[in-house]
């Protein structure tokens, strides 16, 4: 039994330093003494162990590398937690490779925590423990939580791991019982991980421990075809021919345990009232629920612990012994709170000995394994002399060359003079293209890979530099939980019962379900919608894309009519003259603009790719293309006007500052304009800090500056002595004068009033204008107002950024606590808003007096600017670790330490605010929270509660968190086009009113649409989806819709293609479904007027007749008999039965398309 290995690529320059430690005269020696330590020592504490000193940065996890490759044992290598643990990571996994490194993270929550860890973890755990117990080699790295823990013992892991083999029988039903007593899910479509989905002969799987889902197609009980496939388009990747499913949690059930597990469940509760642990005769399903793991210990009554994974002649490195006994220390008292806390309410969870091993287990380890301790900075009296031998090995940290490129030059020269081989490890491709660019030829090696941190190891001629240390910048973290998964497509279109939606001809109704109707002999799905006096519109699928789900931003309700009042079409008539005016305007005032002289910019310069260089992160491909296009505008001879539209932190920022460089550096001034002193506040420290190696002189102009201050930056403003000042609306002020302006960045321009845009257009009439917004503005809009605006927008997130978990709590003081532990714990900071300043001081009292331990600081608008200002900024400095603050965290700020947030209050707030709120946080790396604490369910308003569903549910990154931008996009689109257009917006339903925005941009620049009609028809085929080929309506209104909206064979043949992967072979009523689709798409090149497809012929009614030479042609070009009609109308009909007359009639509309682009 194995698990499926992934194939990793071998990275040559990794393996070189690696075998490179082999010239270390200490590495031999520690290689001797490990072997000699077998028998010696004995009067020494830890008679089988080493003491290392010396190693500094990543040289502590190259040494731990080299000594698994050279002995072939499995190293279990134990490093302190948090941050610590990511570094010791990033080392593990570049010298070793990801297949040499079996990664045991800690679990991201507190012991005894109500809630799970988060699931890409407990994944990550289980695939380790799965390959361990498969018993795999390399090295292990775990931290004292992981030692302490319980986990499964191996040979109870194997009996719960299954492998899966292509040609192989497995009773489906059997298998889905299996998946259930692993603690998989059963839901009509797979999107995360633990979910699995039936659908006749297809089975799709969401495995722990999987970057992908799997779709297994059976034939019967055999296995046939095995796939991966994207859980966001449902689509297959790529055949396998094997897996192994590993179980969802590291709680373990066998079916047979069933009936004692509750039994021990049952005596443990004893009478309590709220405890969450399931009743005896649950259902299976029920064992498994959220904070399950505080009961283990009636689950497994016999659990074992990492070590029993461990191969009798595995080698133990200690990252900082010290350190590590501390954090025994830490835990035990973390268990012993989070036991006492949670055993007055929920009195049977588990005690502390069934889920955690003594702490003494780690001086044990340490006394029983032989291994060798890396010793931190400060050792404790005595502690050298517990091991059988101390080797110092002589390794220093890299050269601090700061931001020097010529200093870095200097410093591998003389590395190169004295024998010594340097390598340089960038973050990524790019970033080494780029140090390429402006080293030249050096002799040093540059390669890609993420480790923490460079050293020189002197005697083994070698030294390793990171890019991150040679631009002191932060180290970008490698994101490490895998995607669990997000909403599909189809549940981001999903209509509901009694949703409202907007049909094109009929106007606004309310969806009331899919119903299966015969028209004209014909069995079909329709869409029923509800008008008002009880009128019903039924709409055949054939016509789903005349209708849309009507979204007009949060909370409008749009009022409905009756079927033919003719009210509809005076609505959609005078939003169509006033949607024609606004486009006309936008279009005249760009072309204007772009008529105006401006200018032009030098192309880069090797300044601009330094600072370029010099960028701590990856750029994604939006911000590259963003920067692209801004780049591209100024070296334009007309003034800029650009707007970048992308989510709180992803990247605007940093397009602006390359903006105002490029045009510093052409000796002209730039004004970035910002809506509150504290987002100027942090722009100023944002600029300053990329501008550090450069002579450019920033300064900010807000209420955080005293009058006398305020009156020398608006000197040397207007002598030229400052090359970016930053402020508010300060900045537009009539004294502010400037020697030479040539940008202006506007940031959150809708946050400004009209007198202040008015004074703005003044300002920037020639100058280039670059304006930011994070209240998005849809795409599609975008393109609409294609040739009205230039528009950047920035949709993918940065690399690493991980979800937001987000939950709706009760307000309770525990929660805030064990919120607030968790994150400090981890060595993080907290954002606790309360938006009422008369009462913000008791609440940071309460605060206080719940974690006595942090240190929390209050902020608010009404301190004075000073206060204000130091508050801020000792929270940056990490002075406090909470900060209980109003509404003005809301915009610009950008702390990545904070990651947990917390909101009292929450139902008074409007989505916009929650989801700008919740964008403060999960700016790294980290895992981030959000809790939106209400004060009882039960007073929530239904539009409060609304709010929060969408902000709770859509926590993802990917295609769900459209949908909670749903509301904020048509509030930017709003804000965009201005407040009589925001009312049309409402009136029509958003889709539409693009729909006819597009058709009036096209109109004025004379792009007519092509408006060929699809032809008419007529048919008594059955043609639909049956219920038992696609169960979920949800599902199956998307691919009707998806299919009407189909406007070329291509897309036709892909939609088949897709229904076949994932539902199975098509039944009859579906292939005449896509078959009929497919005759009208070709009836459109054809001129047909009108289908009539029966089942015993099909005729074709012609939009004019063909010529004497165009009936030959036809006629010649098939092989089997037409009939012709003429009289009132002019037609060929075709003669068959079923399908194969379905195949006639597709030859006859292609021969009839080439024989009528042939001239009469």
């Amino acid at each position: 039994m194995g698990l499926a290995a992934e194939t990793y690529l071998k990275d040559g320059l990794a393996d070189s330093l690696v075998e490179a430690v082999a010239r270390l005269p200490e590495a031999r020696e520690l290689l001797e003494a490990l072997e000699a330590a077998a028998g010696g020592g004995a009067d020494r504490a830890y008679p089988r162990r080493l003491a290392v000193r010396g190693l500094t940065g990543s040289a502590h996890g190259l040494l731990v590398a080299w000594l698994q490759r050279v002995t072939g044992r499995t190293v279990l290598y134990l490093v302190p937690h948090g941050e610590a643990y990511e570094e010791a990571r990033d080392d593990v996994e570049y010298f070793c490779g990801p297949g040499g490194t079996l990664a045991f993270p800690e679990p991201d929550n507190l012991p005894y925590d109500p809630s799970s860890p988060h699931p890409g973890i407990t994944a990550q755990r289980i695939e380790t423990l799965g390959r361990l117990a498969a018993d795999e080699r390399g090295v292990v790295l775990a931290t004292v939580r992981g030692l302490l823990q319980r986990v499964p013992r191996p040979e109870r892991l194997r009996r719960s791991i299954f492998t899966l083999e292509v040609g192989h029988d497995y009773d489906p039903a059997a298998l889905m019982e299996r998946l259930v007593f692993m603690g998989y899910e059963r839901l009509p479509e797979v999107e995360a991980v633990g979910h699995f989905a039936r659908r006749g002969g297809i089975l799709d799987v969401y495995p722990a421990g999987l970057a992908d889902p799997l779709r297994l197609e059976f034939d019967g009980d055999t296995l046939v075809s095995l796939r991966r496939f994207d859980a966001g388009t449902q689509r297959s990747l790529e055949q396998l021919a094997a897996t192994t499913v590993l179980p969802r949690y590291e709680v373990v059930v066998a079916p047979d345990e069933v009936e004692a597990l509750g039994a021990r469940l049952a005596a443990a509760r004893a009478g309590a009232k709220d405890d969450p642990s399931p009743r005896r005769g649950a259902a299976v399903g029920a064992l498994f629920h959220d904070g399950m793991e505080r009961f283990a210990g009636h689950y497994d009554p016999d659990p074992g612990a990492l070590t029993d994974y461990l191969p009798a002649d595995t080698l133990v490195v200690l990252g900082d012994p010290g350190g590590l006994r501390e954090r025994v220390e830490e835990l035990e008292r973390l268990i012993a709170r989070g036991y006492e806390e949670s055993k007055a309410h929920y009195p049977a969870i588990s005690a502390p000995a069934s889920l955690y091993l003594p702490g003494a287990s780690l001086e044990e380890l340490q006394v029983a394994r032989p291994g060798a301790d890396w010793m931190g900075a400060v050792l404790t009296p005595g502690e050298v002399e517990r091991y059988a031998r101390v080797l110092v090995v002589e390794c220093a940290p890299a050269e601090p060359v700061q931001r020097s490129i010529e200093r870095l030059k200097a410093h591998l020269a003389e590395l190169g003079a004295n024998g010594i081989h340097p390598v340089v490890l960038c973050d990524n491709q790019g970033q080494k293209d780029r140090l390429w660019e402006l080293l030249g030829e050096t002799g040093a090696t540059l390669g890609v890979g993420l480790v923490s941190a460079g050293f020189t190891l002197r005697r083994a001629g070698l030294a390793v530099l990171t890019d991150h240390e040679v631009f002191s910048r932060y180290r970008r973290r490698r994101r490490r939980l895998r995607r669990t998964g997000g909403l599909s497509i189809a549940e981001l279109s999903a209509l509901k019962v009694g949703d409202f939606m907007v049909h094109e001809d009929h106007g606004i109704g309310v969806y009331r379900g899919l119903k299966r109707l015969t028209l004209n002999g014909q069995e079909t799905d329709c869409v029923e919608v509800a008008y008002a006096a009880s009128d019903r519109l039924f709409v055949p699928v054939q016509q789903l894309a005349l209708i849309s789900r009507y979204a007009a931003g949060e909370g409008a309700r749009p009022s409905i009519q009756r079927l033919g009042s003719g009210a509809w079409q005076k609505t959609k008539a005078r939003a169509q003259r006033a949607i024609q005016d606004m486009a006309d305007g936008l279009i005249r005032a760009y072309a204007a603009r772009r008529a105006l002289p401006g200018h032009a910019c030098k192309p880069d310069s090797v300044w601009q790719r330094e600072l370029e260089a010099a960028f701590p992160y990856e750029e994604t491909p939006d911000q590259l293309r963003a920067i692209e296009e801004v780049r591209e505008d100024m070296e334009a001879s007309r003034p800029m006007d650009r707007l970048i539209c992308g989510d709180v932190g992803y990247g605007k920022t940093e397009v602006a500052v390359r903006a105002a460089f490029k045009l510093v550096q052409e000796g002209r001034q730039v004004a970035v304009l910002v809506p509150t002193t504290i987002l100027a506040q942090q722009h100023l420290l944002t600029f300053r800090e990329r501008f550090a190696d450069f002579p450019v002189r920033v300064e900010v102009l807000s209420r955080f500056r005293t009058a006398r201050e305020q009156k020398a930056v608006l000197a040397a403003l207007a002598r030229g002595g400052v090359d970016v000042v930053i402020g508010t609306h300060r900045l537009l002020s009539k004294d502010v004068r400037f020697r030479d302006l040539g940008l202006v960045v506007i940031d959150e321009e809708h946050r400004f009033g009209v007198a202040q845009k008015e004074r703005l257009r003044q300002l920037t009439r020639t100058v280039d204008v670059l304006a930011m917004t994070a209240t998005p503005i849809p795409r599609t809009l975008n393109l609409s107002l294609a040739g009205a605006r230039d528009m950047s927008v920035i949709e993918t997130p940065p690399r690493d950024r991980l979800p937001v978990h987000t939950e709706i709590l009760e307000y309770d003081d525990e929660v805030i606590s064990d919120a607030i532990l968790r994150e400090v714990d981890r060595g993080g900071q907290v954002f606790f808003v309360h938006n009422r300043i008369e009462t913000i001081h008791n609440t940071a009292l309460r605060v206080q007096q719940l974690v006595p331990q942090v240190r929390v600081a209050v902020a608010h608008g009404q301190m004075g600017e000073r206060d204000l200002e130091r508050v801020m900024l000792d929270f940056l400095d990490r002075k406090s670790d909470v900060l209980v603050s109003t509404m003005i965290v809301e915009s610009g700020l950008d702390i990545p330490s904070v990651n947990t947030l917390i909101v009292d209050r929450a139902d008074t707030l409007g989505l916009a605010q929650l989801y700008q709120l919740r964008g403060r946080v999960g700016r790294s790396a980290r895992r981030a929270y959000a809790y939106l604490l209400v004060p009882s369910r039960r007073v929530l308003t239904e539009d409060a509660e609304k709010r929060l569903r969408v902000i709770e549910d859509f926590d993802d990154l990917g295609v769900g968190f459209k949908i909670a931008l749903k509301d904020l996009e048509i509030r930017g689109a709003g804000n965009l086009l201005g407040a009589e257009q925001s009312g049309f917006i409402q009136g029509l339903g958003f889709d539409l009113y693009v729909k006819l925005l597009e058709e009036a941009v096209a109109a004025i620049r004379g792009e007519a649409a092509d408006t060929t009609p699809e032809p008419r028809l007529l048919t008594d085929w059955s043609a639909f989806l049956p219920d038992d080929y696609v169960p979920d309506e949800h599902e199956k209104l998307d691919l009707y819709r998806r299919l009407a909206e189909t406007r070329g064979l291509d897309g036709l043949d892909d939609l088949v293609l897709e229904l076949i992967d994932r539902f199975g072979q098509l039944p009859p009523t579906a292939v005449a479904l896509l078959e009929l689709r497919r005759l009208r798409l070709l009836g459109v090149a054809a001129a047909v007027e009108s289908l009539r497809v029966f089942q015993q012929a099909t005729e074709l009614v012609l939009r004019r007749p063909l010529t004497p030479t165009q009936i030959r042609s036809l006629v010649g070009a098939l092989h089997f008999q037409v009939e012709f009609f003429s009289g009132r109308e002019f037609g060929v009909r075709v003669r068959g039965e079923g399908l194969a007359l379905l195949n006639r009639a597709r030859e006859l509309l292609q021969a009839l398309e080439q024989c009528t682009s042939v001239a009469g």
